[in-house]
């Protein structure tokens, strides 16, 4: 399949040695690939067991609470086209949304593991899965996927080439009478960031929802991050991690899915919170990747005291930001044309004061050790 490739223009590293993109390459002065700040879950005795991969490739889907959609993915993964040998583990997260084994096809019942953990997190299940795992390769879905009948053979075939991070692509699922939201949702950058064009991918192109790597490789660098009850970041996180071990990364079109996730405007509200309380534990557990990512120490005095200037500064804004925002959803969808691709640039412009100062309130929270208590501004 056609793919596009990338790697970060680097001196010849030591892969078993932590590294930074600043250290690296980059000509910034004060950090070295031999000082630079090792994330602490890399230590865990648990990453470091070795294994018998005697299959082609592991799936992994964390899922809560969605059997239809659940049952859904497993319809589209006893589909596949592939002669390889693959297994599937979905890890429920909490005690209960188990699936039955009248939920599992058929004819994949045998290939399916149903792993069952405490309420967790979503981050947690898929470091989990990924110690049980026997395949090769390790294919990270959500349970709100439904994948093509060549995605498995797709992922192994890009492996083929080397030492590799594969993101694939994913498009999302008609709704029914969609809203004027719907359509910001889906045509526009809001939610996912649109493949690039004009510049070569790197580890933010990669999504969770749909990509593959190496099982050896995710384990010798920590797996997924070793973090509880979090949302966001660990997708990107570990690509960052592997393509400084040594992984290029590469983006296939043709190993797609679609995702079947309707969006409320409080889902993408409450989302924006969420992804600032990781920022402050991920600039914790790998300071490096949260400077790269953000450009800036988030943890720094100074910038906490910024943020807080903010929050007080542009409440008003962001509240009646919220307003229209919410409203979006009552409001019927534009006529499609390039009338209305400007308008949704707009709208998602416009939406800018208000992420940035839901994202600085869930830093501010998480900074203070509070709990998650996200509401509407009111």
């Amino acid at each position: 399949p056609p793919v596009s490739t990338a790697r970060h223009p680097r001196d010849r590293v030591d892969p078993n040695v932590w590294c930074d993109r600043a250290a690296v390459g980059s000509g910034h002065v004060g950090v070295s690939a031999t000082t630079a700040r090792k994330p602490h879950f890399l230590d865990a005795g648990a990453t470091r067991r070795r294994y018998s991969l005697h299959m082609d490739l592991s799936v992994l889907i964390p899922t809560y609470r969605r059997p239809d959609k659940l049952r859904r993915c497993l319809e589209s993964l006893a589909g596949q086209r592939t002669a390889a040998r693959f297994e599937i583990i979905v890890g429920v997260d909490g005690g209960d949304g188990a699936p039955t084994s009248s939920d599992i096809p058929e004819s994949i019942r045998s290939a399916v593991r149903v792993e069952q953990f405490p309420k967790i997190g979503y981050i947690a299940v898929r470091r989990r899965m990924l110690h049980s795992a026997r395949g090769r390769l390790l294919l990270s879905l959500n349970d709100d996927v439904e994948a093509a009948p060549d995605l498995v053979q797709r992922h192994i075939e890009a492996h083929a080439s080397g030492l590799r991070v594969i993101g694939g692509s994913a498009t999302w699922k008609p709704v029914d009478s969609p809203t004027l939201f719907d359509q910001l949702v889906q045509q526009t950058n809001l939610i996912f960031f649109a493949p690039p064009s004009d510049r070569p991918p790197t580890y933010r192109d990669c999504y969770g929802l749909n990509m593959s790597v190496p099982t050896s490789l995710a384990r010798d660098h920590g797996g997924f991050p070793d973090i509880l009850d979090a949302y966001g970041y660990d997708d990107i996180e570990l690509a960052y991690r592997l393509i400084w071990a040594g992984a290029t990364l590469a983006l296939v079109p043709d190993a797609g899915v679609v995702h079947d996730h309707r969006y409320a405007p409080s889902d993408v509200l409450r989302r924006e919170y969420l992804l600032g309380r990781s920022a402050w534990t991920y600039a914790g557990i790998n300071p490096d990747f949260a400077r790269d990512l953000f450009g800036r120490d988030i943890r720094d005095r100074a910038e906490l005291d910024h943020a807080e200037r903010f929050l007080e500064r542009e409440r008003r804004d962001a509240m009646r930001l919220q307003s229209r925002f919410l409203a979006l959803a009552e409001t019927p969808p534009l006529p499609i044309g390039a009338a209305a691709a400007a308008t949704l640039a707009a709208l998602t412009d416009s939406w800018v004061l208000l992420k940035r100062y839901l994202w600085r309130q869930g830093l501010l929270a998480a900074s203070r050790n509070e709990p998650n208590q996200w509401s509407l501004l009111t």
